[in-house]
């Protein structure tokens, strides 16, 4: 069965040229929606056509940016139709995962991309040393300085001091108080 799937991101824009196409490809079950394809976050209809396919159909869309804008959400959701023996074929780019030439095609686009990510990665890795290095903090900003840390270690280790009292005086969660009363590194 094809399955089609149709989106454009702002309601001033029109489904129907995407839906015409759809149904010349004979889909028989379409789903559209009016949202950002900037993350899957959100998109009902894509979650719905996802968990509607079944083993032996096939993804209709007309462009590959009609389903993914990233590649890691592209990646997601071919995955998933891949574990479900889904196919999928793009209309405007002429892909076809059906066919051992299009699984071929997607597999190598896939390999770029991937190496892409991979060299993005490398960068930020080299960009957070080299910030790192200045002196950069990452994270979140301590609760506590490291005179508040010292006090509280002085009155967690005080016979008799409640530790619900200091959680609330220190405005921490008990495994925190926990915590920190026992790192010794500040």
């Amino acid at each position: 069965m094809n399955i089609g799937y149709a989106r454009v991101s702002t309601s001033g824009q029109s489904l129907e040229i995407q839906m015409d196409k759809l149904h010349q490809q004979g889909c028989e079950k379409l789903f559209r929606e009016k949202k950002s394809g900037g993350s899957r976050i959100g998109r009902t209809e894509l979650e719905a056509a996802l968990e509607f396919v079944r083993e032996g159909d096939v993804l209709v869309v007309t462009r590959l940016d009609r389903l993914a804008r990233s590649m890691h959400d592209l990646v997601q959701v071919t995955q998933e139709l891949e574990r479900k023996h889904v196919g999928l074929v793009v209309l405007e780019q002429e892909l076809n995962t059906t066919t051992a030439a299009g699984k071929l095609l997607f597999h190598m686009l896939g390999a770029v991309a991937e190496f892409e990510r991979s060299l993005i990665n490398e960068r930020i890795a080299e960009g957070v040393t080299k910030a790192k290095a200045a002196g950069v903090k990452f994270g979140r900003k301590e609760k506590l300085t490291v005179a508040e840390r010292e006090s509280l270690r002085q009155e967690f280790n005080t016979p008799g001091v409640s530790k619900a009292e200091l959680a609330k005086k220190y405005r921490l969660h008990r495994s925190s108080l926990y915590r920190l009363a026992q790192d010794t590194k500040n």
